[in-house]
C-alpha cells in the first residue's frame, strides 16, 4: 500500500467519520459506496468492520441509556444479530446488484415522501411487528452488505422521538449488529490479519471526524437535524441503486 492510496483512505475515513458523527448512521453505506472505486465489494466491507464496531460502540453508550434501549428493542436486536451473522458467513457466495437496487429505490423514496410528508406515528400494538420486520430485513441487508440501517431508520422515525434518542437508538443497536458482522467475516476467513490491523490505524481518522461531526450535530434543533437527515438518506439511497446498477 503506497502512500497516495493511505491518503485517499484517510481522507474517506475522516469524512466518513464526520458523517457518522453529525447524523448517527451512513458510515458503512458511505464507506462501501467510496471504497467500492477502489477495492472489490466484500474486501472494502472487511475493511471497515473495525470502524463500524468502535464508532457504534461509541455512540451507543452516549446517553448511559444502554440496557433500557436493548430492553425497549429486544425484538429487533435478536432477530438482526441473529442473521446477520448467519447471511454474513454464506454471503460472499450470494450477488447483490438487486439487492442493493431494490433498498435503494426503497430509500429514496421513503426520503422522498419523508421531506414533504411526516410520517405516521406507529401505533403501539404493531411495534414488535415492526422491530420483526425491520429485524429480519436489516439481518439480511446487514449480513450481504453491512448496510443494515435503512429498514432501522424508518422503524425509528415512525416512532417519532426525539433527536437524541434517535441517534442513541441507532447506536446501540447497530453496536448489537456489529459485533455478528464481524465474527461472521471472520469465520468465513474474509477478515484476515494483514486487513484488520489497517482496519484498526483508520480508526484516527475517522475519530477525528466524528468528534467534529458530533459537535456540529449539537448546534442543530431537531427539525434541522431530521431534514439534514433525510437528505442524506436520499443520497445514500441513490449511491446505492447505481452502485447495483454500474456494480462499482
Amino acid at each position: 500500500m503506497d502512500a497516495s492510496e493511505i491518503l485517499i483512505l484517510c481522507a474517506i475515513f475522516l469524512f466518513g467519520g464526520f458523517v457518522k458523527g453529525l447524523l448517527g448512521i451512513g458510515l458503512p453505506a458511505l464507506l462501501v459506496g467510496l471504497l467500492t472505486f477502489i477495492y472489490e465489494p466484500r474486501y472494502a466491507v472487511s475493511l471497515i468492520l473495525i470502524a463500524i464496531m468502535t464508532t457504534n460502540v461509541r455512540q451507543a453508550l452516549q446517553g448511559g441509556r444502554f440496557i433500557d434501549i436493548v430492553k425497549r428493542y429486544w425484538v429487533f436486536c435478536s432477530i438482526a444479530i441473529v442473521l446477520i451473522f448467519c447471511v454474513a458467513v454464506i454471503g460472499s457466495a450470494v450477488p447483490v446488484p438487486a439487492l442493493l437496487i431494490f433498498v435503494g429505490v426503497g430509500m429514496t423514496l421513503f426520503a422522498l415522501s419523508s421531506l414533504f410528508v411526516e410520517m405516521p406515528l406507529l401505533p403501539a400494538r404493531y411495534d414488535k411487528l415492526a422491530q420483526a420486520v425491520a429485524g429480519i430485513a436489516s439481518g439480511i441487508l446487514g449480513g450481504l452488505t453491512a448496510i443494515w440501517g435503512p429498514p432501522l431508520v424508518v422503524y425509528l422515525m415512525s416512532l417519532h422521538i426525539d433527536k437524541r434518542a434517535f441517534v442513541q437508538a441507532l447506536g446501540v443497536m447497530f453496536a448489537t449488529q456489529s459485533f455478528p458482522l464481524t465474527l461472521g467475516f471472520i469465520v468465513s476467513g474474509e477478515l484476515a490479519p494483514e486487513t484488520a490491523v489497517i482496519s484498526v490505524a483508520l480508526l484516527v481518522p475517522t475519530f477525528v471526524g466524528m468528534f467534529f461531526g458530533e459537535r456540529l450535530r449539537d448546534t442543530l434543533d431537531t427539525k434541522l437535524f431530521f431534514r439534514l437527515f433525510l437528505i442524506v438518506f436520499l443520497l445514500l439511497g441513490l449511491n446505492l441503486i447505481r452502485r447495483g446498477v454500474f456494480g462499482a
